[in-house]
């Protein structure tokens, strides 16, 4: 789908934000470490939009985000999302950025977040090797083992808080739809479970961003729709964006509790970061 000129937009201003009138100091909350940044929106969900720009006003995003605003695509959901973050993605390339913060709307961002604990994560990013390919704020590992101080090695699904480098730049250009990638089949079919099979994958730990339990556009609940796998207890319940809210962060202690399995699979052929 080709981008109209109102489908790109700055995050609203709000003249009660000390980011927006100037008040607050440039270093208060800086992420410009991240380079570009975007939140993916759907055009008719103005509701979850105006969620999102709340957020970002609490934490100095609003200085930095870029709105996308698609319309929904007409056919595959999971086709219309792949589009969506590959079109960031590759749009923070053609302009010259090295790295793209992306989020998506339903992202709730940790009230506990201070400006010293994201100059640590700057410091972190800056720090991984020039490999890696994401760095999550907000994940469901499948699995992480702990590389460094808060600092995790992961294969993780969901896509609503992240970071990407170059080459998951390059990686896009590359891979044109989720047919073209590997992806983790315990993680659906979508973007996030494309990137769960990426490799040099890290995530901050706590996490800082979690999805809410806002209603989902491309999963409908329908009554006696039949079950026959175990993950469809979550992935067909009317409950699912409650879930996977209320458990997200959860699945971070869990990961870790097993991550020795974690690492004798996938981490003896990887270093320690410091």
């Amino acid at each position: 789908m080709k981008a109209t000129a109102d489908t790109h937009h700055a995050c609203p201003r709000d003249p009660a934000c000390r980011f927006c009138n100037g008040t607050a100091a440039a270093d208060d909350f800086d992420w410009s470490f991240a380079g570009a940044a975007y939140c993916i929106s759907l055009r008719h969900r103005d509701d979850r939009a105006a969620s999102a720009a709340a957020e970002f006003h609490r934490v100095g995003l609003c200085r930095h985000v870029t709105f996308y605003r698609p319309a929904k695509h007409e056919g595959s959901a999971v086709a219309g999302i792949w589009n969506s973050h590959r079109h960031v993605v590759r749009r923070a390339a053609r302009q010259g950025h090295a790295r793209v913060l992306v989020f998506e709307d339903d992202v709730l961002i940790s009230r506990r977040l201070q400006p010293a604990t994201l100059r640590r994560i700057a410091r972190t990013v800056d720090g991984l090797p020039p490999e890696w390919t994401l760095f999550f704020l907000g994940h469901w590992p499948l699995w992480a083992y702990p590389v460094g101080r808060r600092l995790l090695r992961v294969g993780s699904a969901c896509a609503h808080a992240y970071i990407g480098s170059e080459r998951l730049m390059d990686w896009f250009e590359s891979n044109r739809s989720r047919k073209d990638a590997d992806y983790v089949r315990l993680a659906g079919k979508g973007v996030d479970a494309a990137y769960a099979a990426l490799p040099e994958a890290f995530a901050w730990f706590p996490m800082i961003a979690v999805q809410s339990a806002s209603r989902s556009d491309h999963i409908t609940w329908e009554p006696g729709r039949s079950m026959r796998k175990l993950k469809h207890l979550v992935t067909y319940s009317r409950h699912r964006e409650r879930l996977l809210s209320a458990l997200m962060p959860a699945s971070q202690y869990l990961a870790l509790a097993i991550s020795p399995f974690a690492w004798l699979r996938h981490g003896r052929r990887h270093r320690t970061l410091a």
